[in-house]
């Protein structure tokens, strides 16, 4: 017997999520028939196990998802990084049904999948970078709001080909933030990190503080913690002064 709080949950930042079983044999009929997003705004459909999970996310989590934008380009612009931000998308494997996969709050490739997704673009557009994204699995995935509905995400991620998650704990308020970094692809299992393997340099402690600023829209002073926290890794072809401060991504 199951009972509401098996199927319904309010997370830490208010967001609404809910849970529910069928059969596994329906899913490819429903994604033919039904929009997923009609559920709510994050979907995610395990096809196997017949879990459809969704959630309609709170102001709070819309922000903190934005703040992860902001912190990703500004970090990939001070390593000197390309970095190409996918919101909004469902990611699934090469066997799964039309319409079913996962959306994170937050994806993105970088380096040179990043360059490779602009290349798709300059020389095909649309029709060309979502072919690359059905084949392309993104380098980084970050949920900003956990909840007993997540535990197996690390893991869909990782069948995905998603190389690092970042997940983020927090209050509504913000007094209280954690930032948990997965490598998703260590051949033992997903491995917890002290310091990003996508972005060089940054660390899970560094994170906490940089979301804040990036929540509050403190750019200098977020571009001041990088410079002072991250190893600045050169790219081959750039002769820059490693001590200057890193430039503002457009946003």
């Amino acid at each position: 017997m199951t009972t509401t709080k098996d199927h319904h949950v309010i997370g830490p930042l208010g967001s609404d999520f809910w849970r529910i079983k069928v059969s596994p044999e329906l899913i490819p009929a429903l994604a033919r028939e039904f929009d997923w997003n009609r559920l709510g705004r994050r979907v995610m459909i395990d096809s196997l196990a017949g879990i459809i999970t969704w959630m309609n996310p709170s102001s709070t989590h819309a922000d903190l998802a934005s703040a992860s934008e902001k912190v990703v380009m500004f970090a990939g612009s001070f390593l000197k990084i390309t970095v190409r931000e996918k919101r909004d998308y469902r990611w699934k494997g090469p066997d799964d049904p039309q319409n079913v996969g996962l959306e994170a709050d937050a994806a993105f490739y970088i380096g040179r999948n990043a360059d490779a997704w602009n290349v798709a673009f300059r020389k095909g557009g649309p029709k060309a970078t979502r072919e690359f994204q059905t084949r392309t699995p993104p380098d980084l995935v970050v949920e900003v709001e956990v909840t007993h509905f997540d535990e197996d995400k690390p893991q869909r991620y990782a069948s995905l080909g998603v190389s690092e998650m970042w997940r983020l704990t927090s209050t509504m308020d913000g007094d209280t933030m954690s930032m948990e970094i997965l490598d998703l692809q260590e051949k033992d299992g997903q491995q917890n990190l002290e310091m990003s393997r996508v972005l060089p340099g940054l660390k899970a402690d560094t994170l906490v503080e940089a979301y804040w600023l990036a929540w509050a829209n403190d750019f200098r002073e977020l571009g001041e913690l990088l410079k002072e926290e991250m190893v600045l890794v050169n790219s081959p072809e750039s002769d820059d002064d490693p001590d200057s401060s890193p430039p503002s991504p457009s946003m």
